[in-house]
């Protein structure tokens, strides 16, 4: 093997050895740094005594040095690079008895586990979200949209699985489960804001102050019904689903990775419990945020004590009864509120896996032991010069 291939080994040992956490180390063999040790003491001994009496038997070697007039005795240099030739050749037995005790680092791999999530969101465009949110200048629809966007930045890098549907008399898929922030956000942007008719500004003057453009046109896209938006969530969950989630949640009933987040201005046009109770069954949260709770409009328009009003109360309640949240919308203040706790609301505990390995690390001591031999060849090498027999 030619020796300029060992130097790219001994580098990357060297890199190695300097990237360690050397705290961890352990070694297999540990008896071996016992007799290495006693070896190296038993060779260094020997190496003294037989010196010692070889020096005693003969002198017809003469070593050339630096003392002036004095030929016959070694030199400073001499003395200098014999010791420290010697030095290396210790260092690198004591290293190679360190690679043959077989050391090794225990490395602490820590993996963090994040589960995906799957979010159905389902956004209500009915006619009243034309309407103006109390005390303000923006529409409902504009407020429900906000609260939206919001919503999805907040989890943009939380690896959820997210699909989006609106509802009005009509329920429509406009983005099924997908991980891609960008692909859900464009669907959110082009998706109606409201169904309304062509006539709603004249309709409820003062109330409806979305400008054409910002509503679509639809004389019968103006219901509430909620249940429709429910079973479109529903259809998604069961035929589009993550079987993974799906397993997840067979293994462990307490697992919270399945939810709806219902954006709403009205109750609903037609009882949505049957939904409700299928969405328990499947173990899915529902989490509803509330538009212009204080429903001042549909007062006027209705009734202090009407049907509408008193659906909305029940709304409300179902949402908890079924294992859900609600979250009451009153301003556009409420918004960043509305989104922070909805966000914790759906957090889900990062795991994390730690796995405990064995790296070996022998031929560390071994390439060091290895550059140490050639050091003290190369020094040895160079003492022969400064020998002269006479």
């Amino acid at each position: 093997m030619n020796i300029m291939n060992v130097w790219p080994l001994v580098l990357a040992a060297v890199t190695d050895a300097l990237n360690l956490d050397w705290s961890e180390l352990s070694y297999k063999r540990s008896f071996f740094v016992i007799k290495a040790a006693a070896f190296i003491a038993v060779v260094f001994f020997m190496t003294i005594v037989v010196r010692w009496w070889l020096n005693r038997r003969s002198s017809s070697h003469y070593l050339m040095g630096l003392v002036v007039d004095k030929y016959h005795e070694p030199g400073i240099v001499f003395k200098f690079i014999h010791s420290f030739t010697w030095c290396l050749v210790f260092l690198s037995l004591c290293f190679l008895g360190i690679a043959l005790a077989d050391p090794v680092v225990f490395i602490t791999d820590t993996t963090e586990l994040t589960e995906s999530r799957e979010v159905v969101y389902i956004k209500d465009v009915s006619a009243s979200n034309g309407f103006r949110l109390q005390n303000s200048n923006v529409s409902r629809g504009e407020v429900a949209r906000e609260i939206l966007e919001k919503l999805i930045v907040k989890r943009k890098n939380k690896r959820d699985r997210a699909a989006y549907i609106v509802f009005g008399t009509q329920s429509e898929i406009w983005s099924g489960f997908t991980m891609s922030f960008e692909s859900l956000m464009f669907s959110v942007s082009v998706s109606p804001m409201a169904l309304a008719p062509s006539a709603a500004l004249t309709t409820w003057p003062g109330m409806f102050i979305m400008k054409k453009g910002q509503f679509t046109d639809s004389e019968t896209g103006g219901k509430t019904n909620l249940h429709l938006g429910l079973e479109s969530a529903i259809y998604l969950f069961d035929r589009k689903g993550s079987p993974k989630i799906v397993e997840v949640l067979k293994q462990n009933p307490n697992a919270k990775m399945r939810s709806v987040v219902i954006i709403t201005d009205g109750a609903a046009d037609v009882n949505p419990e049957p939904q409700f109770r299928e969405l328990r069954k499947r173990r899915i949260i529902p989490y509803l945020i509330f538009i212009d709770s204080d429903r001042t409009i549909e007062k006027q328009l209705y009734g202090e004590n009407s049907i509408q009003i008193q659906l909305t109360n029940q709304l409300l309640m179902m949402v908890r009864r079924y294992g859900g949240q609600y979250f009451l919308a009153k301003d556009r203040q409420s918004v960043d509120r509305i989104s922070e706790m909805l966000d914790k609301f759906q957090s889900i505990k990062q795991a994390k896996k730690t796995n405990l390995k064995e790296k070996e690390v022998y031929f560390i001591p071994l390439a060091i032991a290895f550059l140490f031999a050639v050091a003290a060849m190369a020094m040895r090498a160079i003492s022969f010069l400064l020998w002269r027999i006479v």
